[in-house]
């Protein structure tokens, strides 16, 4: 194999847009300004007094009252919820929560963290009451009130309590389910992360903890991959009968679950959680099954080619091709200030607002967190966690993020608090849709080299977000339905249904051996069960409002029509506001062609400077 480890290569880029110079350019949090001074400041324990406050006098105003029986008691009911959801119940906590982030060994923050957990947790249990006592309304009654225009505000709300009322237990038999969930599920899960967590492997004579040296496989020499794979493999083998276990016992216990809350489907849950119609999922599903998985195993050929070889390691599926750019902090802003900008003046002026007010926090440190979020919640700042290290996948990171957080912003200042949060499933597509437009941006700017590597991490990018994900799916889909069927699966049933997805999806240029499927064993997704789909649903989503801005620019007011809806409607009626019907398949796979061009643009490329 001819794969070594690419070189940096600096990039200019040349704005498009006249932009307003930046008042300061910040990268750490200012926690000060937008939360509290430190842990002893009194203002803590009075917005902890004033939540509990609030929500006692509305559980004593309502629970075990009628507030249903008319429109106009449920009118009242409803304003002094949407009372309780203006309350920033969530400022304490998130102020504690964001220390650990910067700083993994602020103990007080972990002490406080449980502490506030505890007691909101306590007060929000009194407001359980509420939403089941809603979702008991007769049907006759739930017809009126839907076709009521005094509650025209709450019709979504209303329909979506309805839709869910069929599955919901007694109040008493919620706080069991409640109650037991942390035994049935979360301990068995808390248990193999931990037994996790402490294992180690020992590589070039020295130990490594597993976690890392998981993390390790794809930033070491290219030539060292698969020998440090082969040895965290083992090791994921030898834990294979704990996580066998582990799973047999929550999937079983989410068999349990669904059997009493009637829902048939391993997934149907997820999906009605997420405000997807099951219908379009499963089109989803489909469509990336059979096209999408043909794409990514024509992908992995070309890569395979470009390498030298005729298929390369599972370890090397990841392997970069080119010189990779070097993209500093600043410059990084640049560039997604000017696609911001070029998008919508507004966009931009967001963007540099979150700049200049400390809600960005920008470098890796140690005893910091990984990885990269956006946080954002009803009255409380938006903020934005990066770990930069000057790479273009920084700089798709920085434009991911801020994807998010736009959308949280457009979506505070058109919706009411009831109706601000979103999907995860639209959230994933704004993020990726800013992504992509900043990908654009420096596409068009670079030589045909640059091109190559830039084409080649973008179609990796997006099959990890995709095909990787509905193969994941499928994992899961008949992991559950094995269980289901025979009771139980063991550790080589699990093994041998996870190597099946990943032949599936990266065929013939990666050499999937049957070991590689023990990677089953650390995957949390699985844990999480089935929330995977949302990624590929929100990219594909993503690549036809890119498709459509690239060839209309007017097609932005049809953008922000998407940003400023947060959850006012269902995720399908959202894009069917916006000209996409998302139930057909036809749909999916229209958005599958724009990776098809994107693979055979890679093929060129690749023919066009020699690999």
């Amino acid at each position: 194999m001819t794969s070594k480890k690419p070189k940096n290569s600096s990039f200019k880029y040349t704005k498009t847009n006249e932009l307003p110079k930046l008042k300061s350019l910040q990268t750490n949090w200012d926690l000060v300004t937008h939360y509290y001074k430190s842990e002893k400041d009194p203002q803590i324990e009075k917005d902890i007094l004033a939540i509990e406050a609030a929500y006692k006098a509305f559980a004593k105003k309502f629970a075990g009252k009628d507030f249903t029986s008319t429109a106009s008691k449920l009118l009242v009911a409803l304003k002094a919820q949407d009372a309780l959801i203006e309350i920033p119940a969530s400022k304490p906590i998130l102020y504690f929560w964001y220390r650990q982030t910067l700083d993994s060994h602020d103990k007080v923050a972990e002490q406080q963290i449980n502490l506030i957990s505890d007691r909101l947790t306590k007060i929000g249990n009194l407001a359980i009451f509420f939403g089941l006592a809603i979702a008991k309304i007769p049907t006759k009654l739930q017809k009126e009130y839907l076709k009521n225009p005094t509650l025209a505000p709450y019709h979504y709300l209303l329909s979506q309590s309805f839709a869910t009322a069929k599955h919901n237990l007694t109040e008493a038999e919620e706080k069991i389910m409640a109650l037991k969930s942390n035994p049935a599920r979360s301990l068995w899960i808390a248990g193999t992360d931990k037994i996790i967590n402490k294992r180690e492997i020992e590589y070039k004579k020295k130990k490594m903890p597993l976690v890392e040296a998981i993390e390790k496989v794809s930033s070491v020499e290219p030539s060292e991959r698969p020998k440090l794979w082969g040895i965290v493999r083992d090791e994921l083998k030898s834990l294979s009968e704990i996580a066998e276990n582990e799973l047999n016992a929550i999937v079983i216990d989410k068999k349990i679950n669904d059997e009493l809350r009637g829902f048939k489907l391993p997934y149907e849950a997820k999906v009605q959680s997420y405000e997807n119609d099951l219908a379009s999922v499963e089109a989803l599903v489909q469509s990336i099954s059979t096209k999408g998985f043909a794409l990514s195993r024509k992908f992995y050929e070309l890569k395979a080619k470009a390498h030298g070889v005729t298929s390369l390691p599972y370890a090397s599926k990841y392997d970069a091709l080119g010189t990779e750019i070097n993209i500093p902090f600043a410059d990084a802003t640049d560039v997604c200030r000017d696609v911001f900008y070029g998008v919508k003046n507004e966009y931009g002026q967001f963007f540099d607002d979150m700049l200049e007010t400390g809600r960005i926090d920008v470098y890796p440190k140690k005893g910091r967190s990984g990885g990269a979020f956006m946080s954002s919640d009803t009255n409380i700042p938006i903020f934005v966690f990066l770990n930069q290290v000057d790479t273009f996948k920084s700089l798709e990171t920085l434009a991911h993020e801020m994807g998010h957080a736009l959308h949280s912003y457009r979506s505070k200042g058109h919706q009411p608090a009831r109706y601000q949060d979103y999907s995860t499933t639209t959230a994933e597509t704004a993020s990726t849709l800013f992504e992509n437009l900043v990908f654009d941006a420096v596409y068009k700017q670079s030589d045909d080299a640059t091109k190559f590597t830039l084409m080649h991490d973008r179609l990796t990018r997006d099959i990890s977000t995709i095909q990787r994900q509905i193969a994941f799916f499928n994992f899961e889909t008949e992991m559950h339905n094995l269980i289901r069927t025979q009771g139980a699966a063991s550790k080589e049933e699990l093994a041998a249904l996870f190597t099946k997805q990943l032949r599936a999806h990266l065929g013939k240029g990666i050499d999937v051996v049957d070991d590689d499927g023990y990677s089953f064993v650390y995957i949390s997704h699985f844990r999480s069960m089935f929330y995977v789909y949302t990624y590929a649903y929100g990219l594909l989503m993503s690549n036809l409002m890119a498709e459509q801005y690239r060839a209309d620019k007017s097609y932005v007011e049809q953008i922000d029509t998407f940003l400023c809806s947060g959850s006012k409607d269902t995720v399908e009626n959202i894009f069917k506001s916006i000209g996409i019907n998302a139930r057909k398949i036809e749909t999916f796979e229209a958005s599958l062609s724009s990776i098809e061009r994107n693979v055979n643009e890679f093929a060129k490329l690749s023919k066009k400077i020699g690999k």
